[in-house]
């Protein structure tokens, strides 16, 4: 189960990776993380340092580890070697029976809420390092969340756009995030 360990820590540790944290919800703010006269050099290497150190923190011996990986390990069990629930008295297909069954593991071990709590973990990691190194969280105004909007997410164009606000002093001043 090492690959599923590693699969899980990977999906997890995703939204550790891009330094605005973008909400969900139109009304939440967009946030990100700015540094004054930071270069752009090493804004980028801070953000893959601190994303790196993120994504690869142990999550071993997290109660909510523990469990999504015994809930993924009867699921693959399941799937390895054709073990299901108990037949029914219906007369089910067992390939229809064996998904249901496998859908029912993943309803037991109920893995959202603990995955969450693992993204944030990871997340904490990452915004540790960060301001380690000096950076804030700021604001986008709705105008500059509409012109990130615009660039494609891991592009050189959103990196430099993002870079130029969170080097400006102006900026970390003014829209400096007050949880």
């Amino acid at each position: 189960m090492r690959n599923g360990a590693i699969g899980l820590a990977i999906a997890i540790s995703i939204t550790a990776f891009g330094l605005p944290s973008i909400a969900k919800s139109q009304k939440a703010p967009v946030l990100s993380w700015g540094k004054p006269e930071v270069s752009f050099d090493d804004y980028r290497r801070d953000s893959i340092e601190c994303g790196k150190r993120g994504a690869t923190t142990s999550m071993k011996g997290r109660s909510e580890f523990d469990a999504v990986m015994l809930g993924l390990n009867r699921q693959d069990a399941d799937i390895d070697i054709g073990r299901s629930l108990p037949p029914s008295a219906t007369l089910e297909d067992p390939a229809q029976k064996l998904a249901r069954d496998y859908a029912l593991n993943s309803a037991k071990s109920r893995p959202e809420p603990k995955v969450k709590a693992l993204q944030n973990f990871l997340e904490q990691n990452v915004e540790t390092c960060l301001a380690q190194k000096g950076y804030v969280r700021f604001t986008l105004t709705p105008a500059q969340a509409a012109d990130l909007d615009r660039h494609k997410k891991g592009s050189e164009g959103r990196f430099r756009f993002l870079h130029a606000l969170a080097s400006d002093e102006a900026v970390i001043r003014q829209q400096r995030y007050q949880p």
